[in-house]
This record gives C-alpha cells, sequence and structure tokens, in this order.
C-alpha cells in the first residue's frame, strides 16, 4: 500500500514537481495549500471522517499562518500528534528551526538543498527508519 504523504506547500510549480516526484516513486501525495486547510484535515481525522497521513511535510511560509502555528495545533489533537513532520522550507531562522525541533518536527529540510527526486529518496528512508 503506498504511503500517504501530506505536502502543505503554496507554491504551485514546486507543488507540481512535487507530485511527479513522489507520483514516480509510488507515494500517495495529497496537498494543502493554507494552514487553515491543514487544521480542517486534524478535525476530519480526530472525527475519523480521513486517515491520517504516514508524514507532513510542512512550509513554514504559508499565506495564511506561520507554519509553527500549523505544527501546534498538529501535536494538540491526540489522533495526529505523532504523525511524523518534516519542516521543508527555503527559509532559514534559527529561532523557528528551534521552535520546529521542540514540537517534535522531525527534521528542518531546505528545499534548496534537495532535489525533488533526492527529497523522495530521504522521505523514502526516514519512513522505513521510524517504521522500525
Amino acid at each position: 500500500m503506498a504511503k500517504k504523504i501530506l505536502l502543505v506547500e503554496d507554491d504551485l510549480p514546486i507543488i507540481e514537481v512535487y507530485k511527479i516526484a513522489f507520483k514516480k516513486e509510488g507515494f500517495d501525495l495529497d496537498v494543502l495549500t493554507l494552514g487553515d486547510e491543514v487544521i480542517k484535515r486534524v478535525k476530519e481525522i480526530k472525527k475519523g471522517k480521513t486517515d491520517k497521513p504516514d508524514l507532513i511535510l510542512l512550509d513554514l511560509l504559508l499565506p495564511d499562518m506561520n507554519g509553527i502555528e500549523v505544527l501546534k495545533e498538529i501535536r494538540k489533537e491526540e489522533k495526529t500528534k505523532d504523525i511524523p513532520i518534516f519542516i521543508l522550507t527555503n527559509y532559514t531562522d534559527s529561532e523557528l528551526e528551534r521552535l520546529g525541533f521542540n514540537l517534535k518536527s522531525e527534521e528542518h529540510i531546505l528545499k534548496a538543498d534537495y532535489t525533488p527526486t533526492e527529497l523522495v529518496k530521504l522521505i523514502d528512508k526516514r519512513l522505513k527508519e521510524l517504521k522500525d
């Protein structure tokens, strides 16, 4: 069964490139572009209306709210608090990185450091490690 990845990203060209890369490797990629959409999804998961993803890739700079606020909301709920979350951003700020780790994000990945194919391989490897 394909691993479900939730990508929280608002840059449409990046979304399209990631869709191709993840699909090519057999992942089921779902995309949300706003923090508010993620909070609604968390509520759906809480109510059992939607399955939780195996991993969330979370951008920090979203049009409606900061990714750290989204991360806080995900971690508040019992059914979503243990979902592995990788912060995926081009925004470098040591304070935000520290906040992310304090909220149990597993990775802080700079988009510019990985091609989409390399990112998919990293995600696949990390999911296998988290499963063990």
